[in-house]
Parts: C-alpha cells; structure tokens; sequence
C-alpha cells in the first residue's frame, strides 16, 4: 500500500450554522449531568464551556542535541562541512512538551537528565524560557542522553546515546504520581527510545490514567533497533488502552506488519485490530490522514512552505494537534469531532510549518505569536 498517495480519502467539511453548532455544543460538551467519557476525548460531560482547562501529564525522551547542517553526509574515511555546530535542547517528547506549553497549555513533565555539565545546562536553559523542569530527574550516576544531528536541506541522520532514557522507568513515574492531579491528558513522546517504559508495569500506569478519565495519546518514533512490537511484544498491550497514536509513514508502516496478521499489514487492520485506537499518519510535505475503525479517513494537505531544517517537524505538528483537539470536549462520531480534528490537522501542519522555516528541532518553541 502506497500510504502517500490518497486522494481518494480527501476530506471535506460541512459548513456548519451557528444556530447548529450551537445546539451541538450545547447537547454534547456544557450539558449538565450526564455520564463520563467512554474511550474518546469527550472528558466530563459536566465540564463547562466556559471554564473548561485542559492540563497535560507528559514523559518521554529527553537529549541534548548536537545539531550540524550539512549538505549531505560524510562517507568512511572522508570530511563534511558544517555550517556551524550548536547544542541545544531535544527529544521528541521535550519537544512537544515544549511547544505544547509555548502555545499556551498547562503540561507536567516527566523525564531524566544526567547530572553533569550538559544536563544542567538543558534545564538552564529550558527553564530560562519558562517551562518546568521541577519533575525533571537528573541521574547522578549516568551522563546525559545525546544525539548528534546531521541536518540537511530536506531530511536528517542521527547518532544516539540512550543513556538516561534507557534508565527511566515507571517508577521515576511513580514518584511523580501528583503531577496527575487534575490532568485531563496523558502523552508519552518518543516512547521506541524509552526501554525502560516498555513493561507492564508502565501498562499498568497507563490504565491507572484512564481510571482517571483521562485519554492517552503516544508518539513511537523510530526504532533504531528494529524491533517494531517493543520489548517483549509490549506495543501490542499498551496499544490497548491508547486513544491516539502519531506515526509518520514508515513507522505506521513497520508497526503495522509487527503488530498486524501475516496477510493484511495495511493501517485499517491495524485499526481493526483496535478499534477505539486513532491513528493520525504524517505524511511529510504531502499533509496528513487520520484513521479510525468505522470512520471514514480525514486526509488534509499542507501547505508548501520554505525548508530550512526538517528536524523536529513531526514533533511540532503532535504538539500543534494536541493544543487544538484537547482546546475543549469533543462528542465521539459527530460533525464536532469530524470538524474538530480536521482542525487539529490544520493547527498541527501551521506550527510545523513555523518549525520547518528554522534551525533547530525546538531552540524556540512555537509561540502563538508566530503563527499570525
């Protein structure tokens, strides 16, 4: 299957009246009473319009990012120019909680750092730029995670050290249990370069969020080492009690034949295979598609735009998407949802556009600001 080429899934949206969206909102989202969320991103439907706040709990990856733009990559026994070479904060999931929290969400951060020199100076300067970083572990023992990032005009290569995120696990998590306290959202970011997260034990605190009525969301990245079901087939289990998984096309590819029956490896079997599991698909320079079981698929282009460095895109598009779908309740299988993630797609596509016009995965945040 040829995941780029999908004109057929193209999406319209309905204009929708006032008076309709209106009744829509007041039937699905600030109605009294009612019961709560079942596996979608409806929260409480006691929740108000008007005071409705949205907070995110968040893990994931953290590196300090050795960043080089060249113009193409060295071969063995030979030399590349760089244009210049800048350290800087990195990791999928810093990324996207840095962006989130640029844009204007309420997020808690869990990750690690080693103590040293790099470690102290990523804190530094996150926290210079107003995110928090007091649930941030440093590791005493361990240096810092790092990835040296060959960047290029239209793509990017990485060399990784996976010290401190091979080290995390669920109980740095656990001790951290407070940050839940009034959260709506759990996110896990980067979650192929957290080993120690791929357990039960860290299954089991995904569901403890769900008791909760909280949702899930998770963004893989690549697997490095190929093993696309995670450690001990633990992808297969915690799939189950996500709400919503970002994959760019080659990871959707690769988990799908790891996860999917031998015959169909394509993303509706995945989806068959979990049903309440959405599955928004980056697509690069050629937009977006959303998928769930029973739904028909939401594809939305992008906009061209001028590329200045590709890294960390994928990671300001999540962060753009989840500012935008967890902004307010949102009914399950209605014109709201429909139009709400088309919505979303369109927010998460105008941030990585920001992204992708600067050096850098995430040296500044997206601010709302740069999206005027």
């Amino acid at each position: 299957m040829n995941w780029t080429r999908l004109p057929g899934w193209r999406y319209a949206v309905a204009a929708l009246s006032a008076d309709q969206l209106l009744q829509d909102r007041r039937k699905y989202g600030c109605q009294a009473g009612g019961s709560t969320r079942s596996r979608t991103f409806v929260q409480d439907e006691r929740v108000q319009c008007q005071t409705y706040s949205p907070c995110i709990a968040m893990t994931g990856d953290i590196f300090i990012d050795i960043v080089a733009p060249v113009k193409k990559l060295p071969l063995w026994d030979s030399d590349v120019e760089a244009e210049s070479v800048k350290m800087v904060p990195g990791g999928s999931a810093l990324n996207q909680g840095r962006h989130l929290h640029a844009l204007g969400m309420a997020v808690r951060f869990v990750g690690a750092v080693g103590k040293d020199a790099m470690g102290q100076s990523l804190l530094e300067q996150i926290s210079g730029q107003g995110f928090p970083t007091d649930t941030i572990k440093m590791f005493s023992n361990l240096p810092s995670s790092v990835c040296i990032v060959l960047s290029g005009p239209a793509d990017r290569a990485f060399v990784s050290c996976y010290s401190t995120t091979d080290a995390f696990t669920t109980r740095d998590l656990r001790e951290q249990a407070k940050l839940l306290e009034g959260c709506t959202h759990f996110h896990l970011g980067g979650y192929f370069n957290m080993k120690g997260l791929q357990t039960h034990e860290f299954t089991e605190f995904v569901r403890s969020c769900r008791q909760r009525n909280m949702t899930v969301s998770l963004n893989t990245q690549c697997c490095a080492a190929g093993h696309w079901c995670g450690e001990d087939n633990h992808l297969a289990e915690l799939l189950e009690n996500v709400d919503l998984l970002f994959v760019n096309v080659s990871e959707g590819e690769h988990i799908c034949a790891a996860l999917c029956a031998d015959t169909d490896h394509s993303i509706h079997a995945l989806c068959k295979r979990y049903p309440e599991l959405m599955v928004v698909i980056t697509q690069g320079a050629h937009g977006c598609t959303v998928y769930r079981q029973g739904m028909s698929a939401i594809y939305v282009p992008a906009k061209q735009t001028r590329v200045v460095d590709a890294t960390g895109a994928g990671d300001a598009f999540i962060a753009g998407f989840l500012s935008s779908l967890l902004s307010q309740p949102i009914p399950k299988h209605s014109d709201l949802e429909h139009k709400a993630l088309v919505d979303a797609c369109m927010k998460g596509h105008a941030v990585a556009s920001v992204c992708l016009g600067r050096e850098g995965a995430c040296v500044e945040p997206v601010r709302p600001r740069d999206l005027e």
